[in-house]
């Protein structure tokens, strides 16, 4: 991600004895940092199985800028008494925007000629991104940051800029307050370790143990704690404090100590976060409720032992290369991710095309350091018109300023001409826009598929619950059910199922016929389905649908629920598995959701399940009878698999 401004030493800090204004101290240990963050990031966007945990890289740089930011403004309140709001905002604005807005247009200009199919679900990341909204634009969207199927959005990877904005809005007044009003360090820290556990605890609070998880992780108010923890540590230890104590002795009799307690600190901290990097995942369940806290905590260990400049800790991670990356780091974020989703095929994931996402991560870089040479530094120190002039004479006033635009124009080619192969020789046919309920053409269904015959009415109100699949073929199943009532979410869990119908049943308003689709996601199996089974209870016709995603679980939940449905007389199963298998025309270009035409499909498979089963279940019901005496239609392609 970002490299913020860098960490520099207050003129005049007081270091002992002397008296005389202190040199600067550049902490190159965080740049070191910011490289390890990064590389975590990037590696978990190209497979998560590599690295499952690489995405806690993410609260490691919400850490590192809650500290950053919150010492620059400390440290202009202690040299002139104010902070100037405009001017840090307008700093904020040189840092971020630029590289930004390359990468936004340049970006999108890629998709128009490499993947049109995908425009449609960018621009509302666009305006997002532009205003700095885009985490909550993603949680209005139902976006899931973990349970992405084919290609991920261009932009996705840009709610973290959001979380970081906002924080850059709002800090600087809640910063000004605390000095104004409150005297004292231990009791503004206190301050800002309550919001801490606000945060904290709206995250463990509002997270559903099998239910996507993506509202807690990108909402601001549930993970602004990492920020705001590296701002309590700033407020608590600021860097003169942080000077080590044998900078003293260096000064006083030219001896240094080589281990000192902070180096330890800081390596605790790096283990914890490499730990828990190699062995987490987003569907751990002591995550939200304070495995984040940890990474948090750790993050500010880290940082205490990476800001000392004489630290050992410091100086390994301050060497030649991982600086080289950290300062990098915010282009290299900011360009990895649409450079992957571009060089990922329509219908796979990353992990699906490793050669293709890593020749993306690798151009990446390429790019970033562009992008640091030619933007982000010139208008950082310059401003735009200046920097602008200054990229101009470069270029073209002088033979050695032509040479050097020749290379550099060779390597914007040479990566672009990278990514541009890997797209354009991966993409298949387009098949529609790409997102969690993106649709696919309508199309006319496929002759081979059975005909069914007229659908099943059940009497009696349905209930049907379901994941992102569901929510794409509501219109159909309302079609096929005027008494429906549909309870889907995007990434819902199928551990989740039961908890789903015991909340249906308080309301009152589970049906007399339940359809359960979940699976999609992969958590859970027999015991969540049994489970879901007894919450609803005896009684009512149940259905259960299987699962088409194209992931490794895919089998396991299938055969969960045809081992499940063989135990019970009123449960049978609607495969929509086999009923869309072949007829990929028919899904969204993520392979998994239907378009209108699999939609139907997927109505008419549950209707042919519904009618291998008897009305009322076979204690209370009347033989070869719906309710009320109507006779049972039969189908001519039962979805249901029985023992």
């Amino acid at each position: 991600m970002k490299s913020d401004d860098q960490l520099r030493l207050p003129e005049g800090a007081t270091r002992g004895p002397r008296t005389e204004p202190a040199p600067r101290a550049y902490a190159a240990g965080l740049d070191g940092l910011r490289a390890l963050a990064v590389t975590a990031v990037v590696v978990y966007h190209v497979n998560p199985a590599w690295l499952p945990g690489g995405f806690l890289g993410v609260d490691v740089f919400f850490g590192l800028s809650g500290y950053l930011i919150t010492h620059l403004l400390i440290t202009e309140w202690q040299r002139h008494g104010r902070i100037d709001l405009r001017g840090f905002w307008l700093r904020r604005a040189r840092r971020l925007l630029p590289a930004l807005a390359v990468v936004l247009l340049t970006a999108t200009a890629a998709a128009a000629v490499l993947r049109p199919n995908r425009l449609e679900s960018i621009s509302g990341s666009l305006l997002s991104a532009a205003t700095f909204t885009n985490n909550w634009w993603q949680i209005s969207t139902h976006a899931s940051y973990f349970a992405s199927f084919g290609p991920p959005p261009l932009f996705e990877h840009l709610w973290t800029l959001s979380v970081e904005e906002q924080f850059y809005l709002l800090w600087p007044l809640t910063l000004l307050a605390l000095l104004r009003l409150m005297r004292g360090r231990a009791a503004r820290t206190a301050l800002v370790l309550a919001l801490v556990v606000a945060s904290a605890t709206a995250m463990a609070l509002l997270h559903e143990p099998g239910v996507d998880p993506s509202r807690v992780y990108f909402g601001t108010d549930t993970h602004a704690f990492p920020l705001l923890i590296g701002a309590a540590l700033a407020l608590l230890r600021p860097t003169a404090r942080l000077l080590p104590r044998r900078y003293r002795l260096q000064q006083c009799c030219g001896r240094l100590l080589t281990l000192r307690p902070v180096d330890g600190i800081g390596a605790a901290g790096l283990i914890v976060l490499a730990v828990m990097a190699g062995s987490v995942s987003q569907n751990d369940g002591l995550m939200y409720p304070g495995g984040f806290v940890l990474v948090a905590l750790a993050t500010g260990a880290a940082v205490i032992g990476s800001v000392q400049p004489l630290g050992a800790l410091a100086t390994l991670l301050g060497t030649s290369v991982p600086r080289w990356i950290g300062k990098r780091s915010y282009g290299i974020y900011l360009w990895h991710f649409p450079l992957i989703s571009l060089a990922t095929p329509d219908g796979k994931t990353p992990a699906d095309a490793p050669l293709n996402a890593i020749a993306a991560a690798v151009a990446s870089v390429a790019l970033a350091a562009l992008s640091y040479r030619w933007v982000e530094q010139p208008i950082r120190r310059s401003g735009v018109v200046a920097a602008l002039r200054r990229l101009r004479d470069a270029c073209f006033s002088t033979r050695a300023g032509r040479t050097r635009t020749a290379w550099v124009t060779g390597a914007v080619v040479l990566a672009s001409a990278t990514v541009t192969t890997l797209a354009a020789t991966s993409a298949p046919a387009p098949r529609g826009s790409r997102g969690p309920l993106a649709h696919a053409p309508a199309g006319r269904r496929s002759p081979s598929l059975p005909p069914l015959a007229g659908r099943t009415v059940p009497a009696g109100k349905v209930s049907a619950i379901g994941d992102s699949v569901m929510v794409a073929a509501t219109p159909a199943l309302k079609e096929a059910f005027p008494d429906i009532t549909i309870d889907a979410d995007v990434g819902r869990q199928l551990s989740a199922a039961s908890q789903e119908v015991n909340a249906l049943k308080k309301k009152g308003t589970l049906g007399d016929t339940v359809i359960i689709a979940l699976g999609t996601n992969g958590t859970g199996g027999k015991a969540a389905l049994q489970a879901a089974i007894d919450a609803i209870g005896p009684g009512k016709r149940i259905v259960l649908v299987t699962c088409h995603v194209g992931q490794p679980w895919q089998k396991s939940v299938n055969n969960a629920i045809e081992s499940v449905a063989k135990r019970h007389d009123n449960v049978a199963v609607a495969d929509w598995n086999k009923a869309i298998s072949g007829h990929d025309d028919l899904l969204a270009a993520d392979g998994v959701h239907p378009g209108p035409g699999g939609a139907k499909i997927y109505a008419d498979t549950i209707s042919a399940a519904l009618a291998t089963l008897p009305a009322t279940p076979r204690r209370t019901r009347a033989a070869g009878t719906r309710d009320g005496g109507a006779p049972i239609p039969a189908f001519g392609a039962p979805g249901r698999a029985r023992g």
